[in-house]
């Protein structure tokens, strides 16, 4: 497992977070500052192998289950033709998933996604827009299937 910044990162009570997670709360890249704050609610499970990353306000609600190998963050690299990515800013898009969220194995939440409450993120998608509460999404990229 690897954390980086804990200091900025709030665990909620009761919240599971398994082998191979890798959870970052990002205050410098380069020469920009930030102030993070990773906040996950009470009740969550966050399974192996799963990556997040935060550089802004990322909060993951109650009695939430992230499965295996999912990716979140609030955060790209910029994309400047000439410079390696790893050389370039990030850019911010707020982030947020709810209570009672349930995210399939493998799943990519893409930054600037907000996850309602009682939504379903079908496994291996790939979730570029907001998701309404307790609907169904699959896909890549991730459509509305069903509404609970």
């Amino acid at each position: 497992m690897r954390i980086v910044g804990k200091k900025y990162i709030h665990i909620g009570n009761n919240v599971h977070i398994l082998n191979g997670a890798r959870i970052e709360a990002i205050s410098k890249w380069h020469e920009q500052s930030f102030s993070p704050r990773l906040t996950i609610g009470n009740g969550t499970s966050i399974e192996q192998g799963c990556h997040i990353i935060v550089t802004d306000n990322l909060a993951i609600g109650n009695n939430c289950v992230i499965s295996a190998y999912v990716y979140i963050s609030d955060c790209n690299h910029q994309y400047i033709s000439g410079k390696h990515i790893m050389e370039t800013d990030l850019e911010i898009r707020q982030t947020s998933i709810g209570d009672n969220v349930f995210i399939g194995i493998g799943a990519k939440i893409i930054p600037g996604v907000r996850l309602g409450n009682g939504c379903v993120i079908g496994a291996n998608s790939v979730v570029t827009h907001d998701v309404p509460e307790k609907t169904v999404v699959a896909g890549v990229p991730a459509k509305i299937i069903k509404y609970l």
